[in-house]
């Protein structure tokens, strides 16, 4: 991996990883690395668990300390930055912030007044403002995120397309609600929409109700798919699956995960096509 992606931005110096939790963070830290990117990890402290990084450059900070931050990335001359990896919503009164951050609370204080796209594109725009150039991980590792077609040997049953099909037509029409980013669907209906809760508890939702017997699912019937939201920015916030979405559809009795290829993160997609092949479920990139 020596060799650097011809779709790649060509970045003007090292690469700062502003990092959350999660196994993407240190996954885009490694492949950046060996593309031979000096990188340097900004991570988020309650979030990103620095021995995971190892041996990358790590720094640690609280959310209330943008003002080092940002002096720790201008005396390093870093100009390119990812943000990446699950971080809670912050409350703003609970930011705690230093003496150098203070200046800055007025642009958060409207960031805050929205929802989760109004917050990240005012830390996009914040970060852009002060002359850093922010780009998505999959512009630095595009192998991170689902190709179109299918993932493991399992394929979509052309009634399973049409169901993603009609999962995509109903994430694009709650885009605008701003809520979540994938949806559940079986017997020609919707079963779940995520929401604040987030995708694995949507499906321990469904397994639970499953479970219980309140919903039966025919086998091979039931789908997830994610997609992002219209005008979503890919560069904070790209959908993500991962093997433990995998072993969750199972318990609820799903039998595959449609995505919209090159749109939504799945991390290391030969082992993740490996997981779907002995759970015997398909994952199905969709143009």
């Amino acid at each position: 991996m020596s060799a650097e992606p011809a779709d790649a931005p060509p970045l003007g110096g090292p690469l700062a990883i502003i990092a959350g939790g999660g196994d993407y963070p240190p996954l885009l830290a490694r492949l950046a690395t060996g593309r031979g990117h000096a990188v340097f990890v900004a991570g988020l402290e309650g979030a990103a668990d620095p021995d995971a990084f190892a041996p990358s450059d790590i720094q640690m900070f609280r959310l209330g300390q943008l003002g080092r931050l940002l002096e720790v990335l201008r005396r390093r001359e870093i100009s390119d930055l990812v943000l990446l990896g699950s971080l809670p919503r912050p409350s703003f009164s609970g930011l705690r912030p230093e003496a150098s951050t203070l200046k800055y609370l007025p642009h958060f204080a409207r960031a805050f007044k929205g929802g989760d796209d109004h917050l990240l594109r005012g830390v996009v725009d914040f970060f852009e403002a002060q002359g850093f150039r922010v780009h998505g991980p999959a512009a630095i590792a595009p192998e991170l995120t689902a190709q179109a077609g299918a993932l493991g040997r399992r394929t979509a049953t052309t009634e399973q397309k049409a169901l993603i099909q009609r999962g995509f037509s109903l994430l694009s029409a709650l885009s605008p609600f701003d809520v979540g980013q994938a949806a559940i669907l079986a017997d020609h209906r919707i079963i779940a929409i995520e929401a604040a809760e987030g995708t694995d508890a949507m499906i321990a939702r469904v397994a639970g109700m499953v479970s219980s017997g309140r919903l039966k699912i025919a086998k091979g019937d039931g789908v997830l798919v994610k997609a992002p939201k219209l005008g979503q920015d890919l560069r904070v916030d790209m959908p993500a699956i991962g093997p433990r979405t995998l072993e969750r559809i199972e318990d609820a009795g799903l039998s595959g995960i449609g995505l919209r290829a090159g749109q939504v993160l799945v991390g290391d997609g030969a082992a993740l096509a490996a997981l779907a092949d002995r759970q015997n479920i398909f994952i199905e990139g969709v143009p």
